[in-house]
């Protein structure tokens, strides 16, 4: 499971969150005071971070490019994800 770990007022907080409902992702948010952080968290990490199976992405933009690269792999798995067959633009199976 995904985990966002966010201060009260965070800015870009809400478009983070808005990406990981899209995407349909099993996820957490923890709101925490940046003076106080979570235990979870090593000493010097600054607010907002996404902890996805143990790696830390720390600040707005390396969460949605992280988010970026799960979508395209889910947009993969997802094309993929029946019994049907999938042909290219050229009519070719794949």
């Amino acid at each position: 499971m995904v985990t966002l770990y966010r201060t009260p007022d965070c800015p870009g907080c809400l478009a983070i969150q808005s990406v990981l409902k899209e995407l349909v992702l099993a996820h957490h948010v923890v709101v925490a005071d940046p003076s106080d952080l979570p235990a979870a968290l090593p000493q010097g990490t600054h607010l907002p971070v996404l902890v996805d199976e143990g790696v830390i992405y720390q600040g707005r933009e390396a969460i949605l490019a992280h988010l970026e690269k799960l979508e395209s792999f889910k947009e993969l798995w997802d094309k993929f994800q029946s019994d049907a067959c999938y042909c290219d633009e050229e009519g070719n199976v794949e």
